[in-house]
């Protein structure tokens, strides 16, 4: 017999009314938690909807007092105005393709060289291994702008100034990434390397057929957070590119500001409205590792 049986009913009267008054506390504050998310969500929101608003307005429109949120009337102007302009000679769209390049390829070499790097140093013996290791872990404790002066002398010994190769070969290589593929290959069990290799397969064979497949996880979240770094790029690509038809979109995006002036805001609006297109795209598509991305930043091994 329990104990709720036992009690007389008073007793089980009161137990009753305490979990029914206990599950409406925790209802009302499951809906106060909803509450503050959507209204801080909104507030977050609002400067972005303002943004690509304002891209159809016209720079009149945009100062307007009282402000409105809408466009009265709608126009494309700023777009048109925006992609017809070019910069030293090149146009907007140049430097779209000049991102995505840059982008794509330094995401795809910092994937190659992470997710070789943790797995050598995680499961491959050599000398020297864990030393090498720290050593590749304490850069990431040096400020980039005291390696500024150092990679500009390099690249310009390699003849690599105001060319996309000088913006891709200095971050082929990121111990970041190289830190998360060997903390994430360290969670592997080591039967399943043991076993491969038994069956004669080589290290480069495990790596291949064997590893990638299983960092598909953390590959995902390294591509992002790469695509985000890059792509949003400034100082360095200011320092390297000086040739108009070589601009990533951050250099693009600051002579329209250069050239429309402070004053043509719609076009500032549609021109910034156009370089969120790519990052949002890549966000919507990987959304859910984000979060997968902040349990995978703290794995020990």
């Amino acid at each position: 017999m329990s104990a709720s049986t036992s009690l007389p009913e008073p007793g089980r009267a009161a137990i009753r009314n305490h979990t029914k008054h206990g599950r409406r506390f925790s209802s009302w504050q499951t809906w106060l938690l909803v509450a503050i998310l959507v209204i801080g969500g909104l507030g977050m929101l609002y400067p972005f909807a303002w943004l690509i608003l304002s891209a159809f307005k016209t720079s009149n429109d945009i100062v307007r007092i009282p402000p409105r949120l809408l466009p009265e009337p709608w126009t494309l102007e700023a777009f048109q105005a925006v992609l017809t302009h070019q910069i030293g000679g090149a146009r907007l769209t140049r430097a779209y393709v000049n991102s995505i390049v840059v982008t794509v390829l330094t995401v795809a070499a910092v994937l190659f060289t992470s997710t070789l790097g943790g797995y050598a140093f995680a499961r491959l013996k050599f000398p020297g291994r864990e030393f090498l290791f720290y050593f590749v872990l304490s850069t990431t404790m040096v400020p980039f702008l005291t390696l500024l002066i150092p990679l500009y002398v390099i690249m310009d010994r390699l003849q690599l100034l105001n060319t996309l190769a000088g913006l891709i070969v200095p971050a082929i290589f990121s111990s970041f990434g190289i830190f998360l593929c060997r903390q994430f290959v360290y969670g592997i069990p080591v039967e399943l390397y043991d076993a491969a290799k038994i069956d004669g397969a080589g290290d480069f064979t495990i790596y291949s057929h064997i590893i990638v497949g299983l960092m598909k996880p953390v590959i995902s979240v390294l591509a992002i957070f790469t695509f985000r770094a890059t792509f949003n790029a400034y100082l360095w690509p200011l320092v390297v590119i000086a040739d108009a038809r070589n601009y990533t979109l951050p250099l693009a995006l600051r002579g329209m500001s250069n050239t429309f002036g402070a004053h043509e805001y719609s076009k500032l609006m549609a021109s910034s409205a156009l370089t969120l297109i790519p990052p949002l795209i890549v966000f919507f598509i990987f959304q859910r590792n984000l979060v997968r991305g902040i349990a995978l930043t703290g794995i020990k091994g």
